[in-house]
């Protein structure tokens, strides 16, 4: 069987009927779902990575770090929302491109997707077993490694076998079926917001307003308050490692710095689109969900890092353990105990948020025949994907007890960032598209494929005819004045200006991200760039959109999808060479799994094959005669009915 382009921009065919239909239990309810969000969201990132930020990046302003990657997370939110009320099937980022781009790009997707999901299962695999054996005195660290030393370069000291455990027993919670698992994940999800709440309360009672206002010229005075502590670096007038002083320290540039660095405290409210296929009422919950979970998560991370700064000057804070280190600071030794509890609950919970959608994501590719079949078998008694659960949780468990995580963590990163910026092209393609319902659908669909495929054989073609498809209009018109319904012809306009913004984007953030003088030729370039995004948007937010989309849509398409696509491919360029190595090491895997398995055996690819076998009016004779017809017909009608 020849391989040509076909297959590569092949799209999953998905009805309404067929959106309804599902192997799985649909039994998650708005609150189980959010549920779900927070607990995927709010995770590590609240008890160390805020220490972090404040330490370094921030200072007390971090509330403006938080506020700015929370805006940034929220554009990619809209969009997982629009899509997910829209597609509400597992599989979430990888089965939004599969119906929009083609099935390479969601193969793609899905492979990256399923290694991102590895990845941060192992992080918060990993970070809790090493919580748990710190309350423990490190007696199984240090037993584990004299016992069982490993001595090899990118893996772990020794084999970790608390954290194997962890994720088999994470694993066989999402076995006994979804509302058993997420009722126990609401209740440690309440109990995780509870005693955020009660350290933030605790804290804010020995709060002191003259912490944001400490100036550079640092000394020991703060330290009379300690008993046995010691800062994790001391300041000096002439050192600019603690910044200047006062509420923001490392100015403008630490506020951006952090933003980017809170941006991935944000990453996995996603989790709840993967469960679209799982839930009731999708088109409105999905939404609802992924909105309230963003609220949520970015008042509890304002909240207790504003509480954090006020408790104690931000220059003596640990960045490893801020929280238990400001209320020793205040005096408070017995709220340690708090935060040590509320720490593992929150690591428990972020564990099994995490692990829920990779085996989603498997049993969604597996469905659709790109990866084994075997991996889309469902439990009878519970309607889980067991195979694709055991699979997942084994990998991840093996991942997290001899990996050498740390150099694994950008490569979650990567991941994550692309899916973000594909999802937000998928809203525009999938907004300006016109439905198959449309009278105007297939009558402009054979005229495109006819101009495309056979453009060489029709009479009085021209160049712009070939590119953007047949048309009674001049292209200015087309461009910036169109008919008013939303057809074949105008969906490819938006189409293609889409690749050429997201080329500019890519331009534009390679060379801010690279350039350290800018030069009077790179800001000629960057202007230039600019307006080519600039026009891109104007062209295709003049295009018709489809009307008769009637669930969830994010607001301002097309500026909100470039204004996300702007920030997620700036962080993508910040990512070290050594990530994006690897993950082209990963994508070569893909690519080849694709080649060798997933193009023949796609459902796709067999349906398509029993439809040519069924319609032989598809060859190439009678195609003709259509062509005959629409030349002499459809170019008429489209002129009085689209005026």
């Amino acid at each position: 069987m020849p391989f040509t382009f076909d297959y590569i921009f092949r799209k999953k065919n998905l009805d309404n009927d067929l959106l309804e239909k599902t192997q799985l239990s649909r039994v998650l309810g708005l609150l189980d779902i959010t549920a779900l969000g927070i607990s995927s969201t709010l995770g590590s990132g609240i008890y160390v990575l805020s220490g972090a930020v404040i330490t370094q990046y921030s200072g007390p302003g971090i509330i403006f770090s938080f506020i700015i990657a929370a805006f940034a997370t929220l554009l990619s939110g809209l969009c997982y929302a629009e899509l997910g009320a829209k597609v509400p099937r597992s599989g979430s980022a990888y089965i939004y491109i599969y119906v929009t781009i083609g099935e390479f790009f969601g193969f793609i997707m899905g492979w990256d997707l399923i290694l991102e999901y590895v990845i941060g299962v192992s992080a918060s695999t990993n970070s809790l077993s090493q919580y748990i054996n710190s309350l423990a005195g490190d007696k199984i660290r240090e037993y584990l490694r004299n016992a069982i030393p490993i001595n090899i370069r990118s893996l772990a000291s020794y084999p970790d076998f608390l954290a194997f455990g962890l994720a088999i027993v994470i694993t066989i919670l999402l076995l006994v079926g979804v509302k058993e698992s997420t009722f126990l994940n609401k209740l440690f999800t309440v109990f995780n917001i509870l005693i955020i709440l009660f350290i933030t309360i605790c804290g804010a009672i020995k709060a002191d307003f003259k912490n944001w206002s400490v100036q550079a010229d640092y000394n020991q005075t703060y330290l009379s308050n300690l008993t046995n502590y010691s800062p994790p670096y001391s300041c000096s007038a002439e050192s600019e490692r603690c910044g200047k002083g006062g509420f923001i320290p490392f100015g403008m540039n630490g506020i951006v710095g952090g933003a980017a660095k809170c941006f991935y405290a944000y990453i996995g409210f996603d989790t709840i689109a993967s469960a679209g296929e799982e839930t009731l009422r999708p088109k409105r919950n999905i939404p609802l969900s992924i909105i309230i979970t963003l609220i949520v998560v970015t008042i509890l991370y304002c909240g207790l890092s504003l509480v954090i700064t006020l408790m104690i000057p931000y220059h003596l804070l640990d960045p490893n353990i801020p929280l238990p280190q400001a209320f020793e600071y205040v005096h408070l030794t017995w709220a340690k105990h708090v935060v040590s509890i509320g720490a593992v609950v929150s690591l428990s919970t972020c564990l099994y948020a995490s692990m829920f959608p990779l085996p989603r994501i498997v049993y969604a590719m597996s469905s659709d025949g790109l990866i084994f079949g075997c991996f889309s078998k469902i439990l009878p008694k519970f309607k889980t994907p067991y195979i694709a659960c055991i699979v997942s949780g084994l990998l991840a468990g093996i991942f997290s007890s001899l990996l050498d995580l740390n150099e694994l963590v950008d490569m979650m990163s990567i991941g994550t960032l692309i899916a973000y910026s594909l999802v937000t092209v998928c809203v525009m393609i999938l907004r300006y598209k016109p439905s198959k319902s449309s009278k105007f659908f297939e009558i402009n669909k054979n005229i495109s494929m006819i101009t495309l495929k056979e453009g060489k054989k029709l009479k009085n073609r021209s160049v712009v005819g070939l590119v953007f498809g047949e048309s009674s209009q001049s292209i200015f018109l087309r461009l910036f004045k169109p008919n008013s319904d939303c057809s074949v012809l105008t969906s490819r306009i938006v189409n293609i200006f889409c690749v050429i913004e997201i080329l500019a984007i890519i331009a534009i953030c390679i060379l801010v991200s690279s350039t350290i003088n800018f030069h009077f030729y790179i800001i000629i370039i960057l202007a230039l760039l600019f307006l080519i995004v600039i026009l891109c948007m104007l062209v295709i937010w003049r295009q018709p959109q489809n009307e008769e989309i009637t669930t969830f849509k994010a607001p301002l398409v097309p500026l909100l999808p470039t204004v996300s696509l702007f920030f997620n491919i700036y962080l993508i360029m910040s990512l070290t060479l050594t990530s994006w190595i690897r993950f082209f090491v990963w994508f070569g895997l893909g690519v080849i799994v694709y080649m060798v398995y997933g193009v023949r055996n796609s459902v796709e690819n067999t349906n398509q094959n029993e439809r040519n076998f069924l319609c032989p009016c598809m060859t190439k004779k009678p195609k003709q005669n259509f062509e005959n017809s629409v030349q002499n017909e459809e170019f008429q009608f489209e002129e009085t009915s689209f005026q």
